[in-house]
């Protein structure tokens, strides 16, 4: 705060920036009697109060709170994705197997079971294949 000025009802006070900010002179009073300041501090305190400046224990809680923001709706930034659990599936694994050695007794090439539960690939007559197994739901009651 460089300087201020009293005009009528109103406190005009030029900022370094050259910003000009208007206080009520009435709440100027009232804050002055109930907290036992002088005008500077009384004014000192508006400005520091609506962000026109910031005191050492502002910045310092800002650059604290900067390192902990949370995402907002709507945010663009990337989260980590959960880990995804894989429910055993006794069934599923049991007919993988099964049709895994139905293939190698037809003589196919670089039979790979790329998922236990789901997914075997595999080259045969100088073609490749994929075997995805998918169980259906129960049909609703």
């Amino acid at each position: 705060m460089e300087n201020y000025v009293i005009n009528g009802n109103v406190i005009e006070i030029t900022l370094k920036s050259g910003k000009v900010v208007k206080v009520d002179k009435n709440w100027a009073d009232q804050t002055m009697k109930a907290l036992d300041l002088n005008l500077d501090e009384t004014l000192q305190m508006f400005l520091e109060d609506n962000d026109y400046l910031l005191n050492e224990e502002q910045e310092a809680l800002d650059k604290k709170a900067k390192g902990v923001v949370k995402p907002q709706a709507g945010d663009k930034t990337k989260r980590k994705p959960r880990e995804k659990v894989q429910k055993e599936n006794p069934t599923k694994e049991l007919i993988i197997a099964e049709i895994a050695k139905s293939l190698q007794a037809l003589g196919v090439q670089d039979l790979k079971i790329e998922n236990k539960a789901k997914l075997i690939t595999f080259n045969y007559a100088n073609e490749s294949f994929k075997v995805d197994l998918v169980q259906k739901r129960k049909p609703k009651a």
